[in-house]
């Protein structure tokens, strides 16, 4: 495993196009991306359920409601511009990266601003405002980080498996930052104040700042080491107006297939969102709130992992059902058994994650496919439209649910104090109240689900046509590439098996590569094998010997530790040996790659170029490694 990593961290494997060094990069920023994304959707939601507003700053139902509303108006608003933003996006880096930086530092400051910004004494008309203007900057900022982080995963490959394996492993990865935070938040507050961490203000203030700014730092490792891969031509300038765009979309069945399954998730996470109360109100010790968001979000990992398994041998739509329906399983497990204590709560809701982590990669997956077909046939890749069109969709399925939750929580009770206008959350401590609103929201998560899985009975594209069209958009940027988009069709063609030739030869060095490594492979174990016979033989030579000689059992086994120390030594030293020239082949990789990127960035700025040059000098000097490795002979290319 070792060898493989470091073979192909800089490099891809044969077939593949992206390397394991660029596979690491994109996942530790997804893990940033999510991590201050998960900040926004754990604990500073406009949501009842949400400590911090409601709790804490003591919002009712209604303020939330309305300013729940209000966000979602202005995202509306924002929708057809940040659409037209991204998509006729033209940077030397690409349509998405620049954004994680663009959008990241606005939602760093937005977090700051909720939970310093908002006087904790002032009245509730004056905390609402305060909110919605630091949240509505954070609504648009970090939708707009996500959005590139989900734009980039689209691109990062042109192969759809590839596209698919990447997402698999970056989800993985990616999503141990919301764990982390989880995890840490609510701990460390519980050791600083104690059970009632999650509804003191401090918690927030000191911990929400730290882990945005942490989470940012991270997301750059996917700014700066992540590339995009679309197969467009490479003097392809994007200029898109709003209604053309939604008119290519109108035709995509794939992405009305996602976009209205995607409807219903603010309905399904209302499920997830749960937990705070439950172990405020029910337990009595929001500390806990990070141990057990801990334990139903490990709840994801396994269906993350299954997802590209699944998606390869059940195909994304039958994929999709069946986790959309699973869903629907482990909410009437809870509807039945929550009543009964926590850990049937906590269990339920863990089921329900597990089936809810693959959906992402299944939706991505054919949100991909559907772009490149869609390409294929109108020249016209518009992630951005479709991604901000989701958001409008999303967004009103958002205010629908809203009001229907705000009604199911006043109806039971949770409304606010006539004299004051602040709420008292406390009387969710009576189960008569919490367990009506808690019976009511597992019974519309549950049929969410449900008309979320009927959206994928749409999908239509398979592996089969994925390698048909991606073949397709391969010859067309072959031909724009050269300029014959003009010619003959025997020009055409030409061009484009001349390309083939090339692909096949460059295949036929990697197939050598890849056997010259298998046969080594296969040489090194049977000499570790005959190493260990020709080990154990000398051993037992020598206790025969001993035994000759007359030497007692405690001084032959004296005898055969020192042996077998000895034969640590050298394994420990060829260990070292190795290690040193792994060492030295990275000190004068780094001096290569300093040295080029020197000359690169010159020539750039001779040539009039002034930004992200560095990132593409790097750029440049991976794929002359990719090229060396092609033509390196079989001799040199090992340490």
């Amino acid at each position: 495993m070792w060898l493989t990593v470091r073979r192909y961290w800089q490099r891809p494997k044969r077939g593949d196009e992206v390397a394991y060094k660029e596979i690491a990069a994109f996942s530790i920023g997804s893990m940033g991306l999510k991590g201050y994304g998960s900040l926004m959707t754990s604990y500073i939601q406009m949501a009842a359920t949400c400590l911090l507003t409601g709790t804490v700053y003591g919002l009712s139902p209604t303020y939330i409601m309305i300013l729940y509303i209000i966000t979602n108006v202005v995202g509306v608003i924002k929708t057809p511009f940040i659409s037209m933003l991204i998509d006729n996006t033209n940077t030397p880096i690409g349509k998405f990266r620049p954004y994680i930086i663009w959008a990241g530092i606005p939602s760093v400051l937005a977090l700051v601003g909720l939970t310093w910004g908002v006087p904790l004494d002032a009245s509730p008309i004056v905390k609402a405002v305060l909110i919605g203007v630091f949240y509505n900057l954070l609504s648009i900022s970090q939708p707009l980080a996500a959005n590139a982080q989900v734009g980039l995963s689209q691109v990062i490959s042109s192969n759809s498996a590839e596209r698919s394996r990447i997402l698999g492993f970056s989800e993985l990865l990616g999503n141990l930052g919301p764990s982390i935070i989880q995890l840490l938040l609510p701990s460390i507050g519980g050791i600083i104040y104690g059970d009632d961490a999650m509804t003191n203000i401090w918690t927030y203030r000191i911990l929400i700042p730290i882990f945005g700014v942490g989470s940012l730092a991270m997301s750059l490792f996917a700014l700066y080491f992540a590339q995009e891969r679309a197969v467009v031509p490479r003097l392809k300038v994007n200029k898109i107006k709003f209604t053309e765009g939604m008119k290519i979309l109108s035709k995509n069945r794939e992405f009305w297939a996602i976009t209205v399954t995607r409807f219903f998730d603010s309905f399904k996470t209302s499920l997830v969102a749960l937990l705070p109360w439950v172990c405020t109100y029910q337990l009595g010790k929001s500390s806990l709130l990070g141990i057990t968001q801990t334990i139903v979000s490990v709840g994801f990992t396994p269906g993350i992992i299954l997802a590209p398994l699944l998606i390869s041998k059940l195909g994304t739509r039958k994929a999709g059902l069946t986790f959309c329906l699973a869903n629907c399983i482990a909410a009437l497990i809870m509807f039945f058994t929550f009543k009964q204590g926590f850990v049937f709560f906590v269990i339920s809701l863990f089921i329900f994650n597990f089936a809810d982590g693959p959906q992402y990669i299944i939706q991505t997956t054919i949100m991909s496919d559907g772009l490149d077909a869609q390409q294929d046939i109108t020249g016209e890749r518009i992630e951005g439209f479709a991604q901000n069109f989701q958001t409008l969709v999303t967004t009103i399925g958002g205010v629908l649910s809203t009001f229907l939750f705000t009604w199911v929580y006043e109806s039971n009770g949770l409304v606010a104090d006539p004299a004051t206008g602040e709420t008292d959350y406390e009387i969710l401590k009576n189960a008569e109240i919490r367990e009506p609103i808690i019976s009511t929201i597992i019974l519309i998560a549950m049929a969410a689900s449900f008309l979320a899985a009927v959206p994928y009975l749409m999908v239509r594209l398979d592996r089969k046509r994925m390698a048909v069209i991606r073949e397709s958009l391969t010859r067309k940027k072959v031909i724009a590439d050269a300029g014959l988009k003009d010619a003959t069709e025997e020009e055409q063609q030409a061009a484009y098996d001349a390309y083939l030739a090339e692909k096949e030869k460059e295949e036929e060095r990697n197939k050598a590569i890849v056997e010259r490594e298998k046969e080594e492979l296969r040489q090194k174990n049977e000499e570790r094998a005959a190493k260990a016979a020709a080990f154990e033989t000398k051993i037992a030579e020598f206790e025969q010997e001993s035994r000759a000689k007359g030497m007692s059992e405690k001084e032959i086994a004296k005898g055969v530790k020192e042996i077998r120390k000895e034969v640590k030594r050298q394994k420990a030293a060829a260990r070292k040996e190795t290690f040193d020239k792994l060492r030295a082949d990275q000190k004068e990789l780094n001096r290569r790659r300093k040295a080029f990127c020197i000359v690169w960035i010159g020539n750039a700025k001779a040539e009039g170029k002034k930004k992200w040059l560095r990132v593409l000098a790097r750029e440049a000097f991976a794929r002359k490694l990719a090229e060396e490795s092609l033509q390196m002979p079989e001799e040199e290319e090992t340490i």
